[in-house]
């Protein structure tokens, strides 16, 4: 037997509208948002920690052999964090140490 759908009302279809308005909107930042309990921690953090927590526009990919590929696995593993997290530990350091204030 197929049950019978119940039509939807004016103020369901409002909700629902509103709900895709929302949704539509962009994203206002955190640090944005509440300036004041924000900006005062991100102060302290160092220079590559503050550009990791600006929002990520796109992203960057890598070769490495299948050797590179497995030692990094290891790393990670043991390190017990992601892949990511682990090149972004090493690798944003050494970046802003070297060009981050040019």
């Amino acid at each position: 037997m197929v049950k019978v759908r119940q039509r939807t009302t004016a103020q369901q279809e409002r909700a629902a509208e509103e709900f895709a308005a929302k949704a539509e909107q962009p994203e206002v930042p955190e640090s944005e948002d509440r300036p004041s309990r924000q900006a005062q921690p991100n102060q302290n953090l160092p220079a590559w920690k503050r550009r990791n927590k600006e929002p990520k526009t796109s992203g960057a990919n890598i070769r490495v052999s299948k050797s590179q590929l497995e030692l990094l696995r290891r790393a990670a593993e043991t390190e017990e964090i992601s892949q990511q997290k682990l090149i972004e530990n090493i690798l944003w350091p050494v970046l802003e140490e070297r060009y981050g204030d040019r």
